[in-house]
């Protein structure tokens, strides 16, 4: 998940967002009218949703191509092709949890005029096994036993076992977004290289009516959609990176762009352009490495927890970011959560752990019997936040005793299978993980995952956490559910695999001309056809 990130370069300030004219000096930003310009650094090999990866490609995807199941501006979820929202106590998930039953839309049309019909959702679910079509995330699709259409706006999954975070993920808008296709627009299930592909259409409320490869994207109004957007085009200019994002703002000529931690109080200071903050559903961490080196001691990964100034740390990402006390990010977390201490600088504490572990301080280096501490903090070269902090957190570590030598990869090394980041050569590696629809999908901490290429970065195995995890997946009990959830908070918390940076947010520069401006911690569009530019 932390590709996407790397691939693309708070909610309260949604009610600002509708609001024109609220800027800094008053300014009021000029453009055509009911176009809105969004300046987009990821340039799209596709536009494919069975193989977008970058988060910014799923927003555009979203678009035009909805998924059954949504979420809000407030990440709950919400039907978008169903009449409801399918649940154990409305009949339309069974009570042993293993079929879920969706309802459509009867009104719901393609932008060509054709009504969905389950069999696009069946049509769209064959396509996902088509190898054609290199589908990035197969695996949720193959828990499905089988799948059933009685009639036109009726379909029914079988689940080969129970696992409650079915609805957040399958046709939902999840870890990666399937949108329903039209069945009726292919000749077979082939989407990638198909004529579709050049100016792809779903039940959205925008279409694709052009698209000019590495200059712009052009989204028209679906005039089969209701309600009737507002805006009649969207228009995304593709510029060469965030830098170019920032100038395109500041020059008048985009009224929607991505800003980044080293920008923004530039932005704060532009007429016309206000700033939004979206809490995402994203954690930076450190991983500490659970099964090599000096970190295979919870000790010392409790003594460097307590040995991080996270106070001084936080200049490395600009104090742009809320501090984080759990891996798990609050948008995903809706219950009420179980309180999570955060770590805190305490060097005393950090020198009993070393201590206790049998890690003797001799001329400001850390001795267990004749062997110094040592090791390797991993960092991908072209982030610069990830830089920063590892710069910083050698620093502070060394002051504590524990010297570790920065190493650093370049990003297509960086998330490859023989990166720092997940060969278990690293002691110490920074990186933001991003979740999806379910707190499930913002779990990378399962044995399953600790294997070289894998997600788990940690390398941490716990049978307590696995216990939990399959408790959760099929306790028909929302409440056990979530107790589970806050069970695996302290766990964690206390085996420290992993140490909390901040909580990441979508930081947006936005023009006074645009209204209804939302999205979800997804970064996907929420009710865009509210939007508007004046």
């Amino acid at each position: 998940m932390e590709l996407k990130r790397a691939l693309t370069a708070c909610l309260c300030a949604c009610v600002a967002a509708a609001l024109p004219g609220c800027s800094r000096g008053g300014t009021v930003r000029s453009g055509p009218p009911h176009v809105l310009r969004v300046a987009l650094d990821a340039d799209p090999a596709s536009l494919v949703p069975l193989v977008a990866i970058d988060q910014e490609i799923l927003a555009v995807d979203s678009l035009f191509c909805q998924t059954l199941v949504g979420l809000d501006a407030g990440n709950r979820a919400v039907p978008i092709l169903l009449t409801r929202y399918p649940t154990r106590q409305n009949g339309d998930i069974s009570s042993d949890g293993t079929r879920i039953t969706y309802h459509l839309r009867p009104d719901a049309r393609f932008a060509d005029g054709v009504p969905l019909t389950s069999a696009d959702v069946a049509f769209t679910y064959r396509a996902i096994f088509d190898p054609r079509n290199r589908a990035t995330s197969v695996e949720p699709y193959r828990r499905i036993a089988a799948m059933q259409t009685p009639d036109a706006h009726t379909v029914v999954i079988r689940l080969r076992r129970p696992w409650n975070a079915a609805v957040h993920v399958l046709f939902a808008q999840a870890d990666f977004v399937y949108g329903i296709l039209p069945k009726h627009a292919f000749a077979d299930t082939k989407i990638v290289g198909s004529p579709w592909e050049n100016a792809p259409f779903g039940t959205g409320p925008f279409r694709v009516k052009a698209w000019l490869r590495g200059d712009r994207i052009v989204l028209d109004a679906n005039p089969y959609y209701r309600p009737k957007p507002k805006l009649s085009q969207i228009v995304l200019q593709i510029v060469p990176n965030l830098n170019s994002n920032f100038v395109a703002l500041r020059s008048g000529s985009a009224d929607l762009g991505t800003l980044t931690a080293e920008n923004v109080s530039q932005a704060e200071r532009i007429a016309g352009i206000r700033v939004l903050r979206f809490p995402e559903n994203a954690t930076r961490l450190l991983y500490l490495n659970t099964q090599k080196g000096p970190t295979r001691d919870p000790r010392v990964r409790r003594a460097m927890s307590a040995a991080l100034d996270y106070g001084a740390l936080a200049s490395a990402w600009r104090n742009e970011f809320p501090a984080a006390s759990s891996f798990l990010p609050p948008p995903i977390v809706r219950w009420k959560s179980v309180a999570i201490a955060p770590y805190r600088y305490d060097p005393r504490m950090a020198a009993r752990e070393l201590d206790a572990a049998g890690w003797q301080l001799r001329n400001g280096v850390r001795y267990k019997d004749a062997t110094p501490f040592g090791g390797l903090i991993g960092v991908n070269s072209e982030d610069p936040i990830n830089v920063r902090i590892a710069t910083m957190v050698q620093a502070q570590l060394a002051a504590a005793g524990m010297p570790l030598t920065i190493k650093a990869n370049p990003t297509r090394v960086w998330f490859s299978p023989e990166g720092l980041l997940r060969n278990a050569k690293g002691t110490v590696v920074g990186e933001t993980w991003v979740g999806g629809g379910d707190p499930e999908q913002s779990l990378n901490l399962r044995c399953v995952q600790a294997i070289k290429g894998g997600d788990n970065h940690s390398f941490y195995c716990s049978q307590r956490f696995e216990a939990l995890f399959d408790d959760q997946a099929r306790t028909p009990s929302q409440a056990q559910r979530e107790r589970d959830f806050n069970a695996i908070q302290t766990l964690v918390h206390d085996d420290v695999p992993v140490i909390p940076l901040y909580y990441e947010s979508r930081l947006m520069g936005v023009s006074n001309r645009v209204s209804g401006y939302r999205i979800n911690m997804l970064w996907l569009p929420v009710n865009a056809e509210e939007w508007d530019a004046r």
